[in-house]
C-alpha cells in the first residue's frame, strides 16, 4: 500500500499556521489522546498555558522541567514535522512508516521539544533539546510483549535518527530519573509562586540560616525547623514557609527530592559536593 500524506500535511499546515500566529498547539490533546490512558492539564510556571500531558510519567516530567533554572520553556506533544525525513528514515531502517488503515501517515511526535539555558555556557546561550519519556516496563520484553517493545524501540530509534539530523540533541527520560516523590514535592512548592514576589528579597539569608538549622536539628521536625529560622530572621512562619517552598521548587535548597517531604517529619537533605 502506498503511503498516502493529506491528511498529515493538512496537520501539519494547521500546526504551522498556529505558530505563525505565536500559539503553541501541541499535536495531541488530553481529549484526542489513546483512549485507556491517564491525560492531565498542567498549568505551566514558565509557559503559563495548560500543557497537554497523556500519562503520569509525561506529567511527573513535565513539572521537574517547568521547575529546573535551566529551562526558559517547554513544548508537549512536538511534531516531527519534516515528514519527508521520517519516511525516508523508516525506510532506511527497513521499516514500515506508521499509517492508518487507508495508508494515511501519521505525523509522529516527540514528547518535549525544550529550549534551554546552557548553564556551562558563559554567555547563558539557549539551546534545543528534545525529550521523550518512556517507563522502564514498555522497554522491558519480560513485562511487555514483544512486538510492542520492538515498536516502541524502532520509534525512538526513528525519532534519535530524525533529531541527529536535525542536529539537535535527543534525550531518552524514563522513571529510573523521573521519581514519583521528585514530582511530588515539586508540585506541592509550586503554591508558592502566587506570591513569592512579595518575600523573595529574603531568600538568600533564610536558605543559609535554613541548611545552618536543618543539619544542626537533623531530626527536628520541617515545620519546626521553619519556625525557628522563621523566628531568627523576624519572619512570620507563613513567610519562611513559602520561603522554603520557593527554595524546593527553584532548586536552591539542597533537599533530596527523591524523599516526600513531610511538615511533621525531619526534612531530607543531601549532600553538598
Amino acid at each position: 500500500m502506498l503511503l498516502k500524506f493529506n491528511k498529515a500535511l493538512k496537520t501539519l499546515d494547521k500546526w504551522h499556521d498556529a505558530l505563525d500566529k505565536k500559539q503553541y498547539e501541541p499535536l495531541i490533546k488530553v481529549w484526542s489522546g489513546p483512549k485507556g490512558t491517564r491525560r492531565h492539564l498542567y498549568k505551566g510556571a514558565k509557559s503559563k498555558r495548560n500543557h497537554h500531558f497523556l500519562s503520569d510519567g509525561e506529567r511527573r516530567l513535565g513539572i521537574i522541567r517547568d521547575s529546573l533554572p535551566e529551562t526558559v520553556n517547554y513544548f508537549e506533544q512536538y511534531p516531527l514535522w519534516d515528514i519527508e525525513l521520517c519516511v525516508r528514515i523508516a525506510i532506511d531502517m527497513g521499516i514500515k512508516y506508521p499509517c492508518d488503515e487507508e495508508g494515511e501517515a501519521y505525523v509522529l511526535s516527540t514528547d518535549f521539544y525544550c529550549l534551554e539555558t546552557d548553564l556551562n555556557d558563559k554567555n547563558l546561550a539557549t539551546k534545543e533539546v528534545a525529550r521523550t519519556y518512556k517507563t522502564l516496563d514498555s522497554l522491558d520484553r519480560e513485562i511487555k510483549h514483544p512486538v510492542s517493545v520492538t515498536r516502541t524501540l524502532q520509534k525512538l530509534e526513528l525519532e534519535r535518527r530524525y533529531y541527529e539530523d536535525k542536529q539537535i540533541p535527543f534525550v531518552l527520560e524514563t522513571d529510573h530519573n523521573v521519581s514519583i516523590n521528585c514530582a511530588y514535592n515539586l508540585k506541592w512548592s509550586k503554591g508558592c509562586l502566587k506570591y513569592i514576589h512579595e518575600i523573595k528579597h529574603n531568600q538568600q539569608p533564610f536558605f543559609m540560616a535554613f541548611v545552618e538549622m536543618a543539619s544542626l536539628y537533623f531530626e527536628t521536625p520541617l515545620q519546626e525547623v521553619i519556625q525557628r529560622v522563621s523566628h531568627r530572621l523576624g519572619l512570620s512562619y507563613d513567610d519562611g514557609f513559602g520561603l522554603f517552598q520557593w527554595g524546593v521548587w527553584s532548586h536552591q535548597l539542597p533537599i533530596d527530592l527523591d524523599i516526600k517531604i513531610d511538615v511533621f517529619k525531619p526534612v531530607p537533605l543531601r549532600e553538598v559536593a
